[in-house]
């Protein structure tokens, strides 16, 4: 029966072995904070380069209103001079060639250019000293 018996010094001693390897020392608390300021310190970084990514897109976003505002209000001015009878009347005299009653036209010749050859004919009575005609 004594060999039945486990001694109380004996049960410590495997108490104590089993409790040391699960012993949690402050390294372990500070390897999980540092851990953790690590996780939460790329978080802020990538929301602050989120954030700067947005505002330079809201600046280009910005500049291309800006640019179209001012090409809307060139077109609502040339619109508003399209509509006039000045432009009109302005339009279909040179594209389209029309004339209002009364008018005479007159269309010009092609002048000779300093390369067309010198086909013209001679006045009657000028020198021959320029030509052998």
């Amino acid at each position: 029966m004594a060999d039945d018996v486990i001694s109380l010094k004996s049960r410590r001693k495997q108490r104590t072995k089993a409790h040391r390897r699960w012993k949690v020392k402050p390294r372990f608390f500070l390897l999980l904070l540092s851990l953790l300021l690590i996780w939460v310190a790329a978080g802020f970084v990538n929301r602050y380069l989120h954030i700067v990514m947005l505002q330079s897109k809201i600046v280009r976003v910005e500049r291309e209103i800006a640019a179209l505002e001012t090409r809307n209000e060139a077109v609502r001015q040339q619109l508003k001079e399209m509509q006039t009878d000045a432009y009109i009347e302005r339009v279909a005299r040179e594209k389209l060639g029309l004339i209002k009653p009364g008018e005479v036209v007159y269309i010009p010749m092609h002048a000779a250019g300093p390369d067309d050859p010198a086909d013209v004919a001679k006045r009657p009575g000028a020198s021959s000293s320029a030509g052998g005609y």
